[in-house]
């Protein structure tokens, strides 16, 4: 948004002499910040308007011509002087820019009295290039050769003064919720506020001196999700032609081109009240009626731009009776558009959907000074303000023009404007400030809040125009930014604090982590979705809890529409990819969350179960000079979960059959801690390998982490070591298959008495010499005493006891 100074006077007093500077970055503090601002003469000097009475051939080259042009001396004295010049578009009478001797272009080039093939030329003509203004900024015919002033303009008058190039222009970076600021209206209270003044706008008085406009236009609305108003006006008798060069400056200055005067009008209306417009030639509405409607697909519509543009049902559209003739608050369509020949023109000013127009100018390609006003929100209450005031200016610079009588005002919900309630307190506290009650009082007011007051209660009518104005730290920020943020001294916000921290979950998972790098493990990092099809490959019977999965409503694909309820599938399927790259001896894990729905659908959010899955499969190590290779076997994956659980302080557990059906029945196994399953280990059955496509021999565990979270972990503590030798005995039992060496362990140690330190298992026999459905385990058992050296009947009746416990199971002494 660019505002200019000299137009912003109009409803402010703004002191031109006072450094440009300063005023922005008052209004940058204020919350409107001023990117750039911009001096509009470029540095030019000494250039006037005179009026050429007279032009002869130069007698020595035939592309110049000698031009006698009536002037004002800089003392005001009529002069007339010689120029000579190329241009081929000057001829007697006209009114054109003279640049004087010692005069400066806007590219700092200085002219000069001198001579062109032999004649004197005192000067130059000039074009628009000269004085720094953009091409884009005029019509085509304007851009090129010599700029022609208004055959009624006065001659020696400083170029500067007649063009509005003697002016300072603020162009605006400004928030999209300030939708206000948009218009000269909206920034002259920001500006008065800035000053102490009170700002003063148009008296908007239309003089309906036509017939009725009853019968001859009508508007409705068929979206109303996409128009809450739509107005139009009629005007009779216009006489398309420029606008006066006021209205143009203004309008350049803005950023915007003059096209012709009844177009100026709807774009100086917009630029002012910040309600953007269309005029259309009344002649070319079929029925003169304009309907807001959503587009039907495939409709196609010929823009102002030439483009042609094919339209879907997403898009609001302006109809007539036939045809679309403009894209709603982004574009009028070419063949109703004001031309030369129109006579009758047909305004309309609405009110259109933000996000409909956004979207709408995205999907075309197109954005417009209107659609970016629409897309941030206009006030509804000045739509029937800007339908008055674009009927009172052309009718001030068009005045052969009628308006007729009436406005057609389509207004099914009227937005009603809201209060905000709070306290001064409230405002202070949340500031940090000690603000008085009146200064925010005054303060508002000056914003145009009606502020009522109830004892300590404060109540805000907001303002039509400001519709970013919800709750209290709305109030709040209105408030501040006005007393002054430098006045607000910075202070520490009062909260209880506590210092920082990882949950036990997280604290957990990290230790988990680091644990299993230590052991020499590669950990990786999964999506936390699956597909059941790996549950099946894990030979998961029918009926398991893990089948039931939270279905992902988008999918990133196919292969993964469910949220994961084991990390089996996914770190097999990630050991399955290195693999495919040639790469087979991997010792891989994952430390993530499974998530286990409640019911379903859900109904409330899901049970996230931390737990590590590793893999084992390959070498176990490289052959090296003093070491032969390795296969990964078994007591390597038994070896990691000992290791990490004893890592962890978990040491007291039963060591049970595995029961998971995707690890080998005879080579599996599962620790119990209190009754619960901490964790799973073993051979991956071999038919899960052959269903994942797997080669050679593949171990793989589960730990479940909320487990190993909720065991109570008693304090490590320090214990002095005896200084006495300890004893061993070997024990070789013959046990049924059917016990398992877990349970011959927990007798010997339930019976070994107090001086027993460690029992093992270290040897294992089927065959000769023990019967069949029988095997003979061999146990070491290490016996130590704090108080002496032990002897043979210190320990004879453990012995003794553990083998008559043994007998209760059916196991006797080899």
């Amino acid at each position: 948004m660019k505002a200019s100074l000299q137009w912003m006077n109009e409803y402010v007093p703004v002191d031109m002499n006072r450094p440009a500077q300063e005023l922005a970055d008052e209004l940058t503090q204020a919350g409107i910040p001023v990117e750039d601002v911009i001096a509009m003469d470029n540095g030019i000097k000494k250039i006037y308007t005179g009026k050429i009475v007279e032009i002869t051939k130069h007698p020595d080259a035939d592309k110049l011509q000698v031009c006698q042009v009536e002037c004002l001396t800089e003392e005001g004295e009529p002069v007339t002087k010689q120029i000579v010049t190329a241009a081929t578009n000057v001829a007697v009478g006209q009114i054109v820019p003279v640049a004087y001797h010692k005069s400066r272009l806007a590219d700092g080039t200085e002219i000069k009295k001198g001579k062109l093939r032999g004649v004197v030329s005192e000067g130059m003509f000039c074009s628009v290039a000269e004085f720094g203004i953009s091409s884009d900024l005029v019509l085509p015919e304007e851009a090129q050769g010599i700029y022609i002033f208004p055959e009624n303009t006065p001659i020696g008058l400083d170029v500067k003064d007649v063009l509005g190039l003697n002016d300072t222009v603020y162009e605006f970076e400004l928030t999209a919720n300030r939708a206000d600021c948009f218009s000269m209206v909206g920034l002259s209270r920001e500006f008065g506020i800035m000053t102490n003044q009170k700002a003063l706008f148009p008296v908007i008085m239309v003089n309906e001196n036509g017939e009725s406009i009853e019968g001859k236009a009508s508007v409705s609305i068929e979206a109303d999700d996409l128009c809450t108003r739509f107005t139009a006006r009629v005007v009779t008798d216009v006489k398309v032609e420029p606008s006066p060069l006021w209205m143009q400056n203004r309008l350049r200055n803005s950023g915007i081109r003059p096209i012709n005067n009844v177009v100026d009008v709807t774009n100086y209306v917009m630029l002012e009240l910040g309600q953007p417009m269309h005029a259309y030639d009344y002649d070319h509405v079929k029925g003169h009626q304009l309907v807001a409607r959503r587009a039907k697909n495939g409709e196609v519509l010929v823009t102002l731009d030439g483009s042609e543009r094919e339209l879907n049902d997403s898009m609001l559209i302006i109809a007539d009776a036939e045809r679309p003739v403009g894209v709603a608050g982004i574009m009028g369509g070419f063949d109703s558009e004001v031309t030369n020949e129109t006579t009758t023109v047909l305004f309309e000013a609405a009110v259109f959907n933000g996000p409909s127009i956004r979207r709408t100018a995205k999907a075309l390609g197109m954005r417009s000074e209107a659609s970016g006003r629409f897309e941030r929100g206009v006030n509804h209450k000045y739509t029937a303000y800007a339908i008055d005031r674009a009927a009172q200016l052309l009718q001030q610079i068009c005045p052969s023009c009628k308006v007729d009588v009436g406005v057609i005002d389509v207004y099914k919900n009227p937005v009603e404007q809201h209060t905000v309630t709070f306290t001064a307190e409230q405002i202070n506290d949340y500031l940090g400030t000690n603000i008085e009650k009146d200064e925010m009082v005054r303060i508002l007011t000056a914003l145009e809040f009606v502020v009522t007051e109830d004892g300590d209660k404060l109540s805000a009518l907001v303002p039509t125009w400001r519709g970013d104005v919800t709750v209290m730290p709305d109030i709040a920020e209105e408030v501040a930014r006005i007393y002054n943020y430098d006045n607000i001294k910075p202070t520490i916000p009062v909260a209880v604090l506590s210092s920082g921290g990882m949950t036990p979950k997280k604290a957990l998972t990290k230790e988990v982590t680091h644990a299993l790098a230590k052991l020499g493990m590669t950990q990786i990092i999964t999506f936390s979705f699956m597909h059941k099809d790996g549950l099946t490959n894990m030979m998961l019977p029918e009926g398991d809890s893990r089948y039931t999965a939270i279905p992902i409503l988008n999918p990133i694909s196919e292969e993964f529409p469910y949220m994961r309820t084991t990390l089996v599938p996914a770190v097999i399927e990630a050991a399955k990819r290195n693999i495919a790259q040639q790469n087979k001896d991997l010792w891989l894990f994952e430390t993530a969350n499974v998530y286990e729905p409640k019911a379903l659908p859900l109904t409330e959010v899901p049970h996230e179960r931390p737990m590590a899955c590793g893999i084992l499969m390959g070498k176990a190590n490289q052959a090296g000079w003093n070491q032969a290779e390795r296969t990964t076997d078994f007591y390597d994956v038994k070896g990691i979960v000992d290791a990490l659980l004893a890592e962890l302080g978990v040491t007291s557990y039963e060591i049970n059959r595995g029961t998971e059906p995707y690890f080998h029945p005879g080579v599996s196994a599962q620790y119990v801690v209190d009754g619960k399953m901490i964790a799973q280990y073993g051979e991956l059955h071999p038919q899960v390998s052959k269903n994942f496509d797997l080669p050679g021999k593949v171990y793989m565990f589960e730990i479940d982490l909320e487990a190993v979270l909720s065991l109570t972990i008693p304090a490590f503590r320090y214990t002095s070591f005896s200084k006495f030798p300890g004893t061993s005995r070997d024990l070789a039992i013959v046990a049924p298959v059917s016990v398992s060496s877990g349970e011959i362990l927990s007798i010997i140690k339930e019976h070994g008495g107090e001086y027993l330190e460690s029992a093992s298992i270290f040897d294992v026999y089927e065959g000769e010499h023990i019967e069949a459905g029988h095997r003979s385990l061999a146990y070491n058992l290490q016996f130590r005493s704090m108080e002496g050296t032990l002897n043979d009947e210190d320990i004879d009746g453990n012995i003794q006891a553990i083998i008559d416990a043994l007998a209760e199971i059916n196991c006797r002494l080899r």
